[in-house]
């Protein structure tokens, strides 16, 4: 949400963001450092009328659009709209349609309520083709609701960097000649850290100098620390929590990896590693192969399959010079198709046709 503030025309368009301050790496004081309005909101697992309350008394003020971005803020704003005698146009951007992945009950509670309330969303836009086809399938809505806008990122987060890898390596300590390895993302499905643990397992028994940065918080913290003293790998890998200097931390990587399993949008995390020049290898679900071109940036490699993603790792620490050319095109690729600018741009495009 913020690359997608901050590329917008600002004299065409003011925002006004309301989200919950949960700690994650985005806050109000990222959107106000822009000039731009925040409202905090108390969301929490489960339905809160507090939150649904304040979202509708901010809905009822004269806003032309009202964009909703994941399944919770989606079901907060349409519910909303549904109580309003005059509603804003209502857009939906979708992270990761996960309804179709829950067991029966679940999954089909999930789509009933989406389909109900596609009454009132007059767009959906999907990150990927891969989610496009997703929701299709799913029957929730019909074609012409539906926009493909791939995401987009701040290149100049990481082209700004100016800390040096050893530096960084130190803060986190991690040795100077260790072969890093870096996964950044939220600690919850549909990350697959069994695979990810079992396969860093095989590759610092190859490479005893490999060491693996777990970047990012969440449910499944505990239970991931468990399985790394199962595996003894506690002297190398390090969960860092949730972290506000992923580019620094980027600068300092070899290879960054992302392990998942079941659905994914288009990660931001492999387009962050992109824009940071490093080679990716990443579970070939979802949008992820949209983002990543295997063999040329990067190894896709079937979900749950670890032995496959330890013998992309090691062919990478053991050839220097491949792993510098795939992260050299992977940064073009991402300046090519995926800059906050296009994504801004394409995103106005359609507020356009939905203003009246």
């Amino acid at each position: 949400m913020r690359c997608l503030v901050k590329g917008m025309n600002r004299q065409r368009y003011g925002f006004t963001v309301a989200m919950p301050e949960d700690g994650g790496h985005v806050g109000a004081a990222d959107f106000e450092a822009m000039g731009t309005q925040f409202v905090p909101l108390a969301l929490a697992q489960g339905f809160s009328p507090s939150a649904f309350l304040s979202l509708r008394h901010l809905m009822q003020s004269p806003y032309a659009i009202v964009h909703c971005h994941g399944m919770r803020a989606a079901m907060y704003g349409r519910l909303v709209a549904l109580t309003l005698r005059k509603r804003p146009r209502l857009v939906f951007t979708i992270h990761g349609f996960a309804a179709t992945h829950y067991p029966p009950p679940r999954r089909q509670a999930l789509l009933s309520l989406e389909r109900c309330l596609a009454g009132v969303t007059d767009a959906w836009i999907c990150i990927s083709n891969a989610e496009r086809g997703t929701l299709l399938a799913a029957g929730v809505t019909d074609t012409k609701r539906v926009h493909v806008i791939r995401n987009g990122i701040d290149l100049e987060r990481f082209a700004g960097v100016t800390e040096q890898r050893q530096e960084v390596r130190m803060a986190v300590t991690v040795p100077a000649d260790a072969f890093l390895v870096t996964t950044v993302c939220r600690l919850h499905r549909p990350r697959d850290f069994g695979t990810l643990l079992h396969a860093f397992r095989c590759v610092q028994d190859a490479l005893p100098h490999a060491h693996l940065l777990i970047v990012g918080d969440g449910p499944l913290r505990a239970q991931i620390g468990q399985l790394v003293a199962s595996l003894a790998l506690g002297s190398h890998v390090r969960l860092l929590g949730m972290r506000r200097d992923v580019p620094q931390i980027l600068r300092a990587t070899d290879v960054f990896v992302l392990s998942s399993k079941g659905w994914e949008g288009l990660p931001l995390t492999v387009l962050e590693a992109m824009a940071s020049s490093l080679p990716v290898v990443a579970s070939d679900v979802g949008g992820t192969r949209e983002a990543i071109a295997d063999l040329q940036t990067g190894y896709l490699f079937l979900p749950g399959d670890a032995a496959a993603l330890a013998q992309h790792v090691q062919a990478l620490a053991n050839d220097p010079a491949l792993a510098r050319e795939m992260g050299q095109r992977g940064l073009a690729r991402v300046t090519e198709l995926f800059t906050l600018q296009r994504m801004a741009r394409e995103t106005a495009a359609l507020y356009e046709q939905l203003l009246p």
